[in-house]
């Protein structure tokens, strides 16, 4: 008996576009176009596995990780353009299929991940710091870290990007002792603030690196949780921060 189709709620659909950021993830075509001041469809809710295999499909896939049972789960569900969809699907190859299951499996990762930043509170203190690295930055204050006092080349591996590594790298010679000296100062307005943040991020970070294996994707999401944390703070400053506790060995350890 052949599965019937079934489309995407509304909902669903809106939640398929904002997975993809509104671009089809082979090609990177816009999936939506204004005319007469409406928005109109450019794609379609491909299916991952095959709706209704062929016997040479099912052969073809019979080894291969699914990541639902059901074909119709929104799981098994990417939007792409018209074209990709059709490419994509004739004629179908194990190369392409794993390659669109794994943009799934981290957009799934990465939502899961969020659903998880409010169970991770950060102090309200920490805004202090993010303001004065946004706001109140001043460059005569600042000393750098001597190179060999560094542990990232210890502690990185290779799932860490050389260039994220030494943007860490920098922000750490550039900015340890600077944000150092800042939480000392909360410190003593808010006694014990710096252990209840330094505990936070480090919470954090092991419930992240149980399920990610890369150091790359848990930097990305440590920055993100901060930012959204303290109020969409800055990203670059939320780095950097992320950077000093790379450093103080809540992050990577």
């Amino acid at each position: 008996m052949s599965n019937k189709r079934r489309d995407p709620t509304p909902n669903e659909s809106s939640l398929l576009l904002t997975e993809v950021e509104n671009m089809c993830p082979s090609c990177a075509k816009s999936l939506m176009y204004e005319k007469n001041g409406r928005q109109n469809k450019l794609w379609e809710a491909a299916h991952i596995y095959p709706l209704n295999p062929t016997e040479s499909e099912i052969e073809l896939l019979k080894d291969e990780e699914r990541l639902h049972e059901d074909v119709n789960n929104i799981r098994n569900f990417i939007p792409l353009c018209s074209d990709c969809h059709k490419k994509f699907d004739n004629p179908r190859t194990v190369e392409e299929y794993r390659w669109l299951l794994n943009i799934k499996k981290n957009i799934l990762s990465k939502s899961e991940t969020r659903a998880k930043y409010a169970d991770y509170q950060i102090e309200t203190e920490i805004k202090e710091v993010i303001t004065i690295l946004v706001e109140e930055f001043n460059e005569s204050a600042l000393k750098q870290l001597e190179m060999e006092a560094l542990k990232l080349d210890v502690k990185s591996d290779e799932t860490l990007s050389r260039i994220t590594k030494r943007r860490i790298r920098n922000e750490i010679t550039d900015y340890y002792y600077y944000i150092k000296e800042h939480f000392a100062q909360l410190d003593s307005q808010y006694p014990k603030s710096f252990n209840a943040i330094a505990s936070q991020v480090s919470a954090f970070y092991n419930t992240l690196s149980r399920t990610e294996p890369s150091q790359e994707v848990i930097y990305n999401q440590l920055t993100e949780w901060l930012s959204k944390k303290t109020g969409n703070s800055s990203l670059l400053a939320c780095g950097i921060v992320i950077s000093f506790f790379v450093q103080n060995c809540e992050v990577f350890s």
